[in-house]
């Protein structure tokens, strides 16, 4: 009830403003909002990790910021998942100038949600992923807070070297809200320096180097109340873990993360096509540290990806082509410990320290696969700074295999994915914009397999539930109306308002669901 009265608010507010910023003025003179889609979807090289690229391409300088609320529940999910979730997004994008040779893109978001009947996780990512998790098997809410700010700087110097920065920056904060009560803090950072060289007047070549520290700490757990029989469970891969009553008692961890990586690319120009290829690898080193800085395990990663982009213009008309294939292969070592404790005669001190007397190599092994394939329509108006329509589709597969060894288990499953997309202008007047959106997909079950050495709580409760959950095919529909209109908060300063309605239902075999709704409203500036 509290989320359609907060929605009822927002649409409010956005109709009478839009109403109020109609009757002032009207759209000639204002910053347009599908000239800037276009713009950005000529921005090739912001689908890579090369910032140096970006000065190929051009979109106007101005804001775009957005405020919305969401909300999405139902059935049809995984077990360490909630069965609802409401939320609230900030999201602003500025693209910028330092002077005649440098340019900038900056963003913020702010992103709060609430997350309801979630249990046996309170790790920030517990699938496909390092398998040293923990959580309780009681369900209840979980409260997120997260932050991410990003910068790309790139020069355009009328040279054959161009350069370019991205730095990233995300922090989190994830509270539980019921016994036992876990709090969760995330930080995230990136830095990634880059260079194109111009080979010839239409060909570019392009190197990045990356950088990435992440950081994920629970220091600790409380209770409200006491209850004798509460278990806390520590998971070591698939159905292994160990529950003990009282097991949040003084039980903290971390996982500290490296990344390293690089890409390169290729770029052709032709008058009336473009193609980019980027490829780019990425190694991640994670250590699991307890309260005494022992470890259960480390994890490693490596990640490989391809992305091809062809753009093409014929006429009034944009086409895009675009593959992509991200590949990922980890592995988790688990370690046997004793603790070691030294007293200092002369002062008294004991210092204790953790040693590894065995290391199980690759005990728990992840592999996924996603490669996606699309293509994209624009019918553009005469003047190129407005469409009449889009329209897209898209197939890919996605699949996954966990592997645990010595006693083998194994949990693997796969899908083909199919969609089609497209934009429609209803309303196209003095006054304002009207457009729909509008999505429909399929996602067909390939293979599934659930595999499981022994017997546990893990298996009956999470495995069996989940490997349910991928066997199922699903249809899913979304919509979307968008509204654009003038509006005059500042006299000297011209801005474009927009309100937005959307949602959607994804259908699962069985009668399973899954629905989203939400709203939002935001400005676009110069």
């Amino acid at each position: 009830m509290r989320t359609i009265n907060y929605i009822t608010a927002i649409f409010a507010i956005a109709a009478s403003t839009a109403v109020q910023g109609a009757q002032a003025d009207t759209l000639r003179s204002f910053p347009s909002l599908e000239k800037r889609e276009i713009q950005k979807s000529g921005m090739q090289w912001e689908n890579t990790t090369n910032a140096a690229g970006m000065n190929y391409g051009s979109v106007d300088k101005g804001s775009y910021t957005t405020l919305g609320i969401y909300n999405g529940a139902g059935d049809y999910h995984r077990v360490q998942e909630g069965s609802e979730k409401r939320g609230l997004l900030f999201e602003t994008e500025r693209y910028d100038k330092l002077n005649d040779k440098i340019f900038v893109k900056g963003t913020f978001s702010f992103n709060m949600d609430k997350e309801f009947d979630k249990g046996w996780s309170d790790v920030y990512n517990p699938y496909n992923n390092n398998p040293f998790i923990y959580g309780s098997s009681v369900r209840g809410t979980y409260e997120t807070q997260k932050f991410d700010l990003g910068l790309r700087a790139y020069t355009k110097y009328k040279s054959r070297f161009n350069y370019g920065l991205s730095i990233d920056y995300k922090v989190a904060d994830i509270a539980r809200q019921r016994d036992p009560r876990s709090r969760s803090y995330h930080l995230d950072y990136s830095v990634k320096p880059a260079v194109v060289f111009e080979i010839g007047k239409k060909h570019t070549a392009g190197l990045n180097l990356s950088y990435r520290f992440g950081k994920e700490k629970m220091p600790g757990l409380t209770t409200i109340q006491t209850d004798p029989n509460l278990k806390y469970y520590t998971f070591t891969g698939l159905e292994h873990a160990e529950g003990k009553i009282g097991g949040y008692k003084g039980f903290s961890r971390q996982f500290l993360s490296d990344y390293y990586g690089g890409a390169i690319q290729y770029n052709y120009r032709g008058e009336k096509s473009k193609l980019l290829v980027s490829a780019g690898f990425d190694a991640r080193w994670e250590e699991t540290l307890g309260n005494l800085r022992q470890s259960p395990g480390s994890y490693n990663e490596f990640t490989y990806s391809l992305l091809a982009d062809y753009q093409a213009e014929r006429g009034n008309m944009l086409h895009n082509l675009r593959a992509e294939a991200v590949v990922r292969d980890g592995g988790a070592d688990e370690f046997r410990q004793e603790l070691n404790s030294v007293i200092d005669t002369l002062t008294g001190v004991t210092t204790e320290t953790w040693n590894t007397i065995y290391v199980y190599k690759n005990r728990f092994v992840v592999k996924t696969s996603d490669f996606r394939i699309s293509w994209n329509t624009t019918s553009l108006d005469a003047g190129r700074n407005s469409y009449r329509w889009m329209a897209g589709a898209e197939a890919g597969y996605e699949g996954f295999s966990n592997n645990y060894y010595l006693p083998h288990s194994e949990y693997a499953s796969g899908k083909l994915l199919f969609s089609v997309n497209g934009k429609a202008r209803l309303l196209n007047s003095r006054k304002g914009v009207l457009i729909l959106s509008a999505s429909a997909g399929a996602s067909l079950n390939t293979s599934s397999k659930l595999s499981l050495a022994t017997q546990s709580i893990i298996g009956d409760e999470i495995l069996t539930p989940d490997f349910e959950y991928h066997q199922k095919n699903t249809i899913k529909i979304n919509g979307e109306l968008r509204y654009t209109f003038p509006l005059r908060m500042i006299k000297s300063t011209p801005i474009l308002g927009y309100a937005s309605l959307y949602g959607g239902n994804l259908f699962a075999a069985g009668g399973a669901g899954w629905y989203s709704a939400g709203i939002s409203i935001g400005i676009l500036t110069l």
